[in-house]
């Protein structure tokens, strides 16, 4: 016993000596590339397709109210600063623009987490799994949303979102490339307006709280 202690400290003395220089050093750690040197922090760049949809309720006074499947499809594109807590723990704040298209379009702010183990048999490449809550911001442009013949003015909402992504992170010389899908409730509220119908100007709502949406996207994350 006393033999293999000898022989293991032996050896740690032999790994962690510098013949060249006379010093000893730390051996190597297994954690990502970049945070090996201490490149931690994180800003990226990325460009997503969504779609979306809702089960929007229409409330007229005086009419009984109705429930519109809405959906569209949008480009986006959108930018993340994070902190890596480890190679295989990260936080990310996101900021995203969905592109108007028929008069709608939207914006989430995010606080979320993410989990990046490496993938097994390979050295570059880690899957990406997370969780983000935050801020959701939409608007239909006035006349966009139309009923009987008459156009309903602008909408402005203000919500709430939380999702969860996926994807995978391939490690380069001196970031990232990550891409995935992303599955998002988006919670805007409801937003009142007016609309002339048979020459009377009557009240009107629209919900948008079942509002739900799939993106896929790409992009690149410098590590600084």
């Amino acid at each position: 016993m006393r033999g293999l202690l000898l022989l293991v400290c032996l050896m740690s003395f032999g790994l962690g000596y510098d013949e060249r220089s006379g010093e000893y050093y730390a051996p190597q750690s297994t954690y990502h590339p970049l945070y090996e040197e201490r490149r931690n922090r994180l800003l990226g760049i990325y460009g997503s397709y969504s779609k979306s949809d809702s089960d929007a309720d229409l409330h007229i006074a005086g009419y009984e109210s109705q429930t519109h499947s809405l959906s569209e499809k949008q480009f986006g594109f959108g930018v993340q600063a994070g902190y890596l807590l480890s190679e295989n723990h990260r936080i990310l704040a996101n900021f995203e623009h969905h592109l108007k298209k028929n008069g709608f379009s939207y914006q989430v702010l995010t606080l979320g987490f993410a989990w990046t183990p490496k993938i097994p048999n390979t050295t570059d490449w880690r899957a990406l799994l997370g969780l983000n809550a935050g801020l959701a911001q939409a608007k239909f442009d006035s006349g966009s949303f139309v009923i009987a013949e008459s156009a309903m003015g602008s909408l402005d909402y203000m919500g709430f979102t939380y999702g969860v992504k996926a994807g995978a992170i391939y490690a380069l010389g001196n970031g990232e490339l990550e891409f995935g899908i992303q599955a998002r409730r988006l919670n805007f509220g409801e937003e009142k307006s007016s609309v002339n119908i048979n020459g009377t100007e009557s009240a009107t709502k629209l919900d948008l709280s079942q509002t739900s949406s799939i993106d896929v996207y790409v992009g690149y994350n410098f590590l600084f």
